[in-house]
């Protein structure tokens, strides 16, 4: 944006300079430039985007780059030695080859409802524990829970797993023996198909529920008290209490990580369940994070296919985006709370 200066100004500097005998001509004004909208607003917001460049540049390098390389090798018959812009290009033959897969549908199936089981339930079961933690009137106890069920989450996988397989043992196991004590027929319950996905959603809701408490007990900390009061003076008990204060007041938060953890349907970790994984098992176990493991870096079935490993792994993308629209939909029809 310029401001020239216009002819009753270049008199009055004519008058000004009377005694100098110069004359300022309107062609040798100088002209005044102003910084534009967007200039004047990166000036004074600058050191935001300096503070957002580091996580900019890590979405680039760790999720934008590798997503467009994935895409760029689910059509590519790829080969480590050439490299992916050196690769054949072969067009939909690993879209067709995984969707036409004879144990295709077993894979989706197994994903689908051994996750829906740890949903199940691991988060009514998550919420529970926050709210008998928040209600507890004793600090040692509620010290004492939060500390006993968080500390699993900080055991790795491979000890979990491996405690769980010397526990199941069908001669030694301790949980075994407890179990043929109330009854049950001894045997090594891993080898059981029908028993895999239940030992699998008990261990992980043994592993993460304190974890995944802590959300919630920050949302009920947030609760104001004089609701608890009020509800009280009206002759509300405990449970009433719980029923109509403190579940709509954490009741955003519950949608939002019930969205969030709908949209992991299809993406389980496959190293818990590659670990607890067995010829007697695989056909409850085999899902498609373990699947992708064996046709990509352990081929389990002939050569190692990192092109249809891209596949699977962009196919799980599209569905867990369409299972978060859909149930973001649902919660924006029957509720104020939404992701967007």
């Amino acid at each position: 944006m310029q401001a020239v200066l216009n002819a009753s100004q270049v008199a009055e500097a004519n008058e000004l300079d009377v005694t100098s005998n110069v004359k300022v001509e309107p062609a040798q004004v100088e002209t005044i430039k102003r910084p534009g909208k967007w200039a004047k607003y990166f000036r004074d917001t600058w050191q935001l985007y300096v503070l957002f460049l580091p996580a900019f540049l890590w979405l680039v390098l760790f999720v934008f780059l590798p997503f467009a390389m994935n895409l760029l090798m689910s059509f590519q018959d790829y080969q480590t030695s050439k490299g992916i812009f050196g690769s054949e290009f072969i067009g939909l033959t690993n879209y067709i080859d995984f969707f036409t897969a004879n144990n295709f549908l077993d894979l989706l199936v197994n994903t689908l409802l051994l996750n829906l089981l740890v949903l199940v339930i691991g988060f009514p079961c998550s919420i529970i524990l926050a709210i008998s933690i928040y209600e507890s009137r004793s600090k040692v106890v509620k010290g004492m829970a939060q500390t006993t069920t968080f500390l699993p989450f900080f055991v790795s996988a491979v000890v979990v797993c491996n405690m769980l397989i010397e526990f199941l043992q069908s001669d030694t196991g301790m949980l075994t023996n407890i179990l043929v004590a109330f009854g049950m027929e001894r045997q090594n319950l891993l080898r059981n198909p029908a028993a895999f996905r239940w030992i699998y959603a008990l261990m992980e809701l043994w592993q993460t529920m304190g974890y995944n408490s802590l959300i919630y007990l920050a949302a009920l900390s947030a609760i104001d008290t004089s609701l608890y009061e009020a509800a009280s003076i009206e002759g509300a008990g405990k449970f009433k209490q719980i029923w109509h204060v403190t579940l709509p007041g954490i009741a955003p938060t519950i949608i939002i990580t019930l969205i969030l953890k709908v949209g992991k349907l299809m993406s389980l970790g496959y190293e818990k369940v590659l670990l607890l994984q067995n010829p007697y098992n695989t056909e409850v176990s085999e899902i498609i994070s373990t699947y992708v493991y064996n046709v990509s870096l352990a081929p389990a079935y002939g050569q190692a296919n990192y092109g249809l490993a891209a596949t699977i792994g962009l196919f799980d993308a599209v569905v867990a985006i369409v299972l978060v629209s859909v149930v973001n939909g649902i919660s924006k029809k029957v509720s104020s709370t939404k992701l967007w």
